[in-house]
């Protein structure tokens, strides 16, 4: 024993260093499957092809843009990125040339305008000059005709002179008057004293009319006609009734070219020529906006495109690095490796919340189970330093062996999960033989005969159906497999070599504060009933256990909906919420996803016309690189998506009627999906059942309990995953993510044989004590069910800590193995593995030693004979 306490110092020593590095497991786990994966898988050899082609550097990020703000936010994006695409830029271009359109039209539109209006301007200037000077005469003459009038008979009429030619005129008149008429006597007297020439414009005018306008036009006329002829003082008589502008407007303005006329009142007579071309140009531009508005983002198709009612926007940003750091209060990126950081950090924060929980919930557990303080805090610090051992020793060989997140993620619950149980066990088992009255030194040595028959035989399950991902051809599948393998090993060290020294060192202090040992006898009444109802009644347990199977079964069949795109397990970050913002309204033209088709010859118009047809196909382009034609294929769906298996599927004729190689999202999406669910489905699967059968009948020296263990595994697994997909995704709506029946197979199948190896280890040692068959099975349930118990309920606290993640993935895998735990306690173990064994009788011990098969006859108190069967 003191070389078991010296090793056990050095490995805690080893556990201590380790633990110093946990912390920098972080750093170095692989997210992205393909860094884990060989050179010669299809997706890697397109990989080298692609990138034998020096590209620009130019990455182009799409960027969702949320409300209120959208403008702004949009334009403040483009003020840091430039070279980005957002629908107000497109717009602006569009403005841009439409503007520049318009003005052009309306610049060459103005030069001909001007060019016609000045000419009509000279010359309507010229006839105005013209006109202005008729029209000066003819008021001049008009001036002088209504003088004559009023200097004649004016003053005949008032009889009142008003100068001395009017008095001489006047003196004249009377004299005249006296033998002749009004007029004659004007007349003489005008003559005599204006001139005769005043006797001949007054020709027209009587004594009635010479106040009239008539007799001021005859006179006006008569002056005129020295000069002109009749039509130029008709002429002059018209235009000085409307005004020189205004004649000449109405003559000239139906004339004038349509065009000219709104403008025709600017021009006539010199007008103002820059106020004419300004109106014009004013008109013109708003008739022509009229009859074609400027382009909004309503009109502009693909800047409507990247709008959706106000809501959400979509931008791209193009910048040199591969994740350009977008602000998040401008625009959210769209982009896996945004999206895989994001789950990093879930990843990160949810293992030190989980760890915490776990370890703390345990501990919670241990102490209600245990009813003492020291075995808790003992078992949940040794296990939390070996889980920390195993994080140190990851982290100290990633150098060559990559570390795939999902095993850190995992380990926790391994660790915690079987590593408390199988020192939860040995405590119980110390306790019970030292209350029998046996020395320490020989409660250790049942304790470690125990752990080397039940444990060890659980260990190997455990590492044979984990380890089993190590089967893969991926190398990240084997890095889950090899994680496991380490993560089983650490905890055997601990518990075959730390946990017995430690028992050594504090004896009975264990139990501290209890000061008395005692056993577990007549603990577990409503155990003793399930048992007791079990071996009364073992066909129709057995047949309610097996119906039960059988709807879950059904149930499962005809309402199980799997997906393999991972982004749904995630939460609901801005980052996920952009991307299905980006996948759902903005399909047709965010293209996130690239898948290539390479072809040694340029592809011909059928494999075209076949990538054309994909499903949310965006775009492609055909490039030559090096001895190879690659048709860049972008796809509106993101690199994980479900949709790109029915892509690959597709594509896949072209590999055989082309020679044509499929790389890209859709076949990475292909490598990872068949590697690991459909092999292990057709392959692992069997390989796990296998390597159990042998493990376990190699162990418990028997070929039918294996088999029986199996079978109620299945069932837990079976019922467990019924209900997941009842709670998840019939009421919550949440698929099943792919990886969830695996794991829980993986998982069921290496802890859920625990506690029935524990159980059936328990029964051959009363058998071996010498007690039958039934009192064997009872006393084995009775007496370890309270121990086992609490290990089930420490198993489904350990797992159930899943359910604190972010990631559905993980609740569900935590839901799905709690849930099993749980049954495998309170209905398989009691109930359902009693009635089993009880159905299968002596068989149960069938074995095969040498060339002979032998029994354990049970009614014989388990002493080896023949075999009814030799």
């Amino acid at each position: 024993m003191k070389r078991t306490v010296a090793a056990a110092v050095a490995l805690l020593i080893l556990y201590v260093y380790l633990a110093l590095h946990s912390p920098n497991v972080f750093s170095v786990l692989v997210y992205d499957e393909s860094k884990l994966t060989p050179p010669d898988v299809e997706p890697k050899l397109v990989d080298s092809i692609v990138k034998q082609k020096n590209g620009s550097g130019v990455n182009t990020v799409p960027v969702v843009i949320f409300g209120p703000f959208l403008e702004d936010k949009a334009r403040n994006l483009t003020k840091l990125f430039p070279n980005s695409t957002t629908p107000w830029t497109i717009l602006d271009k569009a403005l841009d040339i439409y503007w520049r359109r318009i003005k052009a039209t309306v610049e060459n539109a103005t030069v001909a305008f001007r060019d016609v209006a000045v000419a009509v301007a000279n010359a309507t200037g010229e006839t105005c000059s013209e006109l202005k000077k008729l029209v000066q005469g003819y008021t001049e003459a008009r001036e002088r005709a209504r003088e004559l009038l009023l200097a004649t008979y004016g003053v005949a009429a008032l009889g009142k002179a008003v100068d001395n030619k009017t008095e001489e005129f006047l003196k004249k008149y009377r004299e005249y008057v006296a033998v002749y008429d009004v007029d004659v006597a004007v007349r003489l007297a005008a003559e005599e004293v204006y001139g005769v020439n005043a006797s001949r414009l007054l020709a027209n005018v009587t004594w009635r009319t010479w106040a009239s306008e008539g007799a001021v036009e005859n006179v006006t006329e008569a002056i005129l006609s020295t000069a002109l002829n009749k039509t130029l003082i008709q002429l002059a008589r018209e235009v000085a009734t409307v005004g020189v502008e205004k004649y000449v407007y109405v003559s000239t303005v139906n004339k004038a070219p349509p065009v000219l006329r709104p403008y025709l009142s600017y021009l006539v007579c010199n007008g103002d020529v820059d106020r004419a071309v300004e109106l014009f140009r004013a008109d013109l531009l708003r008739n022509i906006t009229a009859q074609y508005p400027p382009p909004t983002l309503d009109t502009q198709k693909l800047a409507s495109q990247l709008v959706y009612r106000g809501k959400y926007a979509l931008a791209f940003v193009k910048a040199t690095e591969d994740k350009p750091v977008i602000p998040l209060a401008l625009g959210v990126p769209v982009s896996m490796a945004y999206i895989m950081d994001s789950f990093r950090e879930i990843v990160t924060q949810d293992v030190s919340s989980i760890d915490k929980t776990t370890a703390t919930s345990l501990l919670v557990v241990l102490l209600a189970v245990m009813g003492t303080l020291a075995a808790p805090l003992v078992i949940v610090s040794t296990v939390g330093l070996t889980y920390l051992a195993v994080l140190g020793f990851l982290e100290q060989i990633s150098s060559f062996q990559g570390i795939y997140y999902l095993v850190v993620y995992m380990a926790a619950p391994v660790v915690f999960a079987i590593g408390v149980d199988y020192m939860l066990l040995m405590t119980s088992r110390y306790g019970e033989e030292r209350a029998t009255g046996k020395s320490k030194r020989e409660a250790i040595d049942v304790v470690v005969k125990y752990a080397r028959r039940a444990i060890a035989a659980s260990a190997a399950v455990v590492a044979t159906s984990l380890g089993s991902f190590a089967l893969s051809t991926l190398p990240f599948m084997q890095s889950i497999g090899i994680g496991y393998i380490i993560t089983t090993a650490f905890v055997v060290a601990s518990v075959f070599v730390v946990f017995p020294a430690i028992l050594y060192v504090l004896g009975d202090k264990i139990f501290w504060p209890r000061k008395k040992v005692v056993g577990h006898t007549g603990r577990s009444r409503l155990m003793a009933k399930a048992v007791d109802l079990a071996l009364r009644r073992p066909l129709a347990v057995a047949a309610v256990a097996l119906a039960a199977t059988l709807v879950s079964f059904i149930f499962l069949t005809t309402t199980l909906k799997i997906t393999t795109d991972p982004v749904v397990a995630m939460p609901e970050t801005q980052h996920k919420k952009a991307l299905e913002i980006a996948t759902k309204y903005f399909s047709n033209i965010t293209a996130i996803s690239t898948t290539y088709v390479v072809m040694r010859e340029p592809p011909p118009p059928q494999v075209l016309a076949t990538v054309e047809g994909l499903p949310h196909y965006v775009n492609h382009t055909v490039e030559k690189i090096g001895d190879w034609y690659v048709i860049n294929v972008r796809l509106s769906v993101e690199d994980t998506s479900d949709e790109l298996l029915k892509v690959y599927q597709l594509l896949k004729p072209l590999k055989d009627q082309y020679g044509a190689l499929i790389g890209g999202a859709a076949s990475w999406k292909n490598v990872v999906f068949n590697e690991i669910y459909v092999r292990f489905w057709n392959f692992q699967v069997y390989v796990v059942i296998v390597a159990v059968f042998v493990i376990l009948a190699v162990l418990l020296k028997s070929f039918l309990i294996p088999l029986r263990l199996i079978a109620t595994v299945l069932m837990s697994i079976a019922w467990s995953l019924a209900l997941e997909v009842l709670l998840f995704q019939e009421l919550a709506g949440q698929p099943t993510y792919w990886l969830v029946p695996i794991i829980l197979f993986a998982f069921l199948m290496a802890v859920g044989t625990d506690y029935d190896i524990f159980i059936i280890a328990r029964i051959r040692e009363e058998l071996e004590k010498g007690l039958g068959e039934r009192e064997a099975i009872k006393r084995a349930i009775v007496t370890t069910g309270p121990v086992i118990t609490g290990a089930a309920l420490i198993l489904a606290t350990a797992f159930s800590t899943l359910l604190l993640s972010q990631l559905t993935l993980l609740r569900q895998v935590g839901f799905t193995i709690a849930f099993a735990a749980l049954v495998d306690a309170f209905v398989i173990r009691p109930l359902v593995v009693p009635a089993l064994i009880v159905l299968a009788g002596k068989y149960n011990w069938l074995w095969v030693t040498g060339y002979s098969v032998k029994v354990i006859n049970p009614e014989l108190g388990g002493g080896r004979g023949p075999s009814p069967l030799d």
